[in-house]
């Protein structure tokens, strides 16, 4: 079955919104075992929509549509489908009824242009919204399955596992067994991972992609066969090979983030962690405060951007500060020992650097991020030269990197810095 996917709306192409459904599907299809065969993109043009309609419609068994389903002027997906297919428009009480409710459930009265909403073209299945005002709907046409859905992200996902997918698979016909497991990569680029894994024989029926997202690396393990016994042999002796191959850069399984993998250590060896951020700004702290039930093993955290509070809130000596400026490894050291001081943690991790895109010297260009951890094994810290790209990429590279530190020290993994077989890590 070709699948195809369509996103309207001028939000998309002016570069105000990135569109992020296409690769929500293009993920959740992939895990089923499913090809999605086409992704586009069409601003709110009648003209421009139907000639994406008429291509999609010669080339795919299943499209899929995102946005264009609200109520103002510039939403005009059911209307143009409506006259693409030649059907009539019918109005249904009900969901306007539905539109009303959720209304006055935020304590307002309905704008008179929601009623658009509640026109859906004649034959259409409703898919119902329980998050929003538009619902979706599928209608069939010289065998080809339309599926139309709200453009918001939090919306069109929810729909899409609750009644999308399952069609999808239902519209497939064969009970195949679709068994996937991702691995999260960091620490080794693109190119060694494909180097150790060039030398494994694996079985012809796995499918392993390489899907890179800065600043990490995620491997997907994923086999469609009959023999459901079989396609997780395949999966899991497959993953364990890899797991041997690329040893401690794997981070996790199963697309679990390293902010949980770095609390689920900490919790269950019963330790808390603080931070002393610097050029992060907190986003190490953000990153582990993401996870429900941080507060079990995370204390808090110092965004000291300015030298006074450096000195203030952790105790960085002004002569230091001074003599070797705030970005140096002594300052880190200081900033870490101060956190663990003050707070009574067990671990402290800090971070101070040059995010840029100016700032920087020759001895410290942009892109240079010293970082220290202290804990009762003592105290570590290291130079980092990230790429500057940007100021964001040094910031999420600085606070992944942070992260990974306190993950490998609580495991007694060899930490940044210390070679072994040529390895250039981070």
């Amino acid at each position: 079955m070709k699948i195809c996917f369509l996103a309207i709306g001028d939000e998309l192409l002016n570069g105000r919104i990135s569109e992020a459904n296409g690769r929500f599907l293009a993920s959740q299809v992939s895990a089923l075992g499913l090809n999605l065969n086409y992704l586009m993109m069409v601003g709110d043009d009648e003209v421009e929509i139907v000639r994406a309609f008429d291509f999609l419609s010669q080339n795919s068994d299943a499209l899929i549509c995102t946005g264009g389903l609200g109520p103002t002027p510039d939403d005009l997906t059911t209307e143009v489908f409506a006259k693409f297919a030649g059907l009539d428009l019918e109005f249904h009480q009900e969901i306007l009824e539905q539109i009303e409710a959720r209304f006055k459930l935020r304590g307002m009265q309905m704008p008179l242009t929601n009623k658009k909403q509640a026109l859906i073209p004649k034959g259409a299945r409703i898919i119902p919204n329980n998050f929003g005002t538009a619902p979706g709907y599928e209608f069939e046409k010289d065998g080809k399955h339309w599926f139309f859905f709200p453009g918001v992200p939090s919306e069109f996902q929810q729909m899409a596992k609750e009644f999308l997918l399952p069609r999808l698979m239902e519209l497939e016909g064969a009970k195949k067994s679709v068994k996937v497991k991702t691995l999260l990569v960091y620490g080794i680029p693109e190119s060694g991972i494909a180097e150790r894994l060039n030398k494994i024989t694996f079985a012809p029926e796995l499918k392993l992609a390489y899907l890179p997202e800065f600043p990490r690396i995620h491997l997907r393990l994923s086999v469609v066969l009959l023999d459901e016994t079989r396609a997780e042999k395949i999966v899991s002796e497959s993953a364990q090979m890899i797991k041997s191959a690329l040893g401690e850069y794997v981070i996790s399984e199963d697309d679990e983030p390293l902010e949980r993998t770095v609390g689920n250590l900490l919790k269950t060896r019963g330790l808390r962690l603080a931070t002393a951020e610097s050029c992060t700004g907190g986003l190490v702290a953000k990153r582990l405060t993401d996870i429900p039930g941080s507060s079990d093993y995370f204390l808090g955290g110092f965004v000291t951007y300015a030298n006074e509070l450096k000195i203030r809130e952790l105790g960085v000596s002004a002569e230091l500060l001074k003599e070797k400026g705030a970005v140096c490894a002594e300052v880190a050291i200081a900033m870490a020992k101060g956190a663990r001081e003050r707070t009574g943690s067990d671990i402290a991790i800090s971070t101070t650097g040059v995010a840029g895109p100016t700032g920087g010297t020759k001895d410290k260009p942009v892109g240079t991020v010293f970082m220290a951890l202290a804990d009762d094994k003592g105290i570590w810290s290291q130079r980092f030269q990230f790429l500057p790209i940007s100021r964001e990429a040094v910031r999420a590279l600085s606070a992944e990197t942070s992260l990974e530190i306190i993950r490998r020290r609580l495991l007694n993994l060899r930490m940044p810095g210390e070679r072994k077989d040529g390895d250039k890590q981070f």
